[in-house]
């Protein structure tokens, strides 16, 4: 057993440790540490923990517990993204037939009536004619065309 892995474990481990209370509410999924790794670190420290200074239980449930809240509130954040698509679907399927008015990435403005929306998109876009317009680029609705 070499003494350099189970210090280099250990630090890794109290640098993730550090960084997950701390970075909880900044946390991005490309740099996170799933729960798979934070196991696999785990092991590794309980496997070459020193005897004579064992870890902290205290400590180790709190570990715990940060990683359980941080995979809640993933879910959560998925769940209310799906949501938050589904009332945007919603709405905009409620101005078809309207007169819209919209600006278009080239800066031109669009104005026409909204025959449908599509969602194959992250985000779901109104349809008039052929172009494809993102709800935050509308500037006026007008009623019902008749």
């Amino acid at each position: 057993m070499s003494v350099n892995a189970v210090s280099a474990v250990s630090h890794s481990y109290s640098a993730m440790a550090a960084s997950s209370s701390a970075s909880s509410r900044s946390i991005t999924t490309s740099n996170a540490m799933d729960a798979n790794q934070f196991m696999q670190l785990l092991m590794a420290q309980l496997t070459h923990q020193d005897p004579l200074e064992p870890m902290n239980n205290t400590e180790m449930l709190t570990q715990f517990s940060q990683l359980n809240s941080l995979q809640e509130l993933r879910d959560i954040r998925t769940t209310l993204e799906a949501v938050s698509v589904s009332n945007q679907t919603t709405y905009l399927a409620s101005l078809i037939g309207k007169m819209v008015k919209a600006s278009r990435s080239d800066g031109k403005t669009i104005e026409g009536v909204v025959t449908g929306v599509e969602t194959s998109q992250d985000k779901p876009q109104l349809l008039i004619g052929d172009e494809r317009v993102d709800l935050s680029n509308v500037q006026e609705i007008q009623g019902d065309v008749s």
